[in-house]
């Protein structure tokens, strides 16, 4: 399957309110030191730094050019037409202030603008009852077996107990249900 263009390009920034999201680069990502704290213990920075290698990760810095946060964005997983983000983080300092929030649903925007995708997926591994109330949050809902058959796989492609959250866009002025 023919993987879409990059959703940013060497240079590209996509702002919002108090945002500025760009591709990660693995120097600024190396220097988050309080990204391994938020990976494990299902994820290792390397684990992280290959998605950074690929062009999936997005960082979230705000619009004074701080960096605070990141996303890993995956085309066409699990299912063709879907984008599937298995890591979204922001810096502890900076969390409880709708950042992370702000952040995806401007990915959302940019990937149905980039790729026509209308399905967000994402997996939630089992024990990390704060992020299912963070896509909750943000309109996505639980998938049963029935609606998603496949396990939840995150940053290392290992699948994993969890569950899968999902939300789709609306046809209407492509904004994203919820929004």
């Amino acid at each position: 399957m023919t993987q879409p263009q990059p959703l940013f390009r060497a240079g590209e920034i996509a702002e919002t309110a108090r945002l500025a999201l760009s591709a990660a680069g693995r120097d600024i990502v190396v220097g988050m030191t309080w990204l391994e704290g938020a990976l494990g213990p299902e994820w290792t920075l390397d684990d992280l730094l290959a998605h950074v290698q690929a062009g999936d990760a997005t960082l979230v810095s705000k619009r004074s050019g701080e960096a605070v946060g990141l996303v890993v964005v995956l085309a066409h997983e699990p299912e063709r037409g879907a984008a599937c983000l298995p890591f979204a983080g922001i810096d502890p300092a900076e969390r409880f202030r709708g950042l992370g929030g702000e952040a995806v649903l401007a990915l959302e925007r940019r990937i149905e603008e980039r790729w026509g995708t209308r399905r967000f997926l994402a997996p939630v591994p089992e024990g990390r009852g704060l992020a299912v109330y963070f896509w909750l949050r943000l309109g996505y809902g639980p998938l049963t077996r029935k609606d998603a058959p496949w396990a939840p796989v995150g940053l290392n492609g290992k699948p994993a107990p969890g569950l899968w959250m999902a939300r789709d866009a609306q046809v209407r002025g492509g904004s994203a249900r919820g929004v």
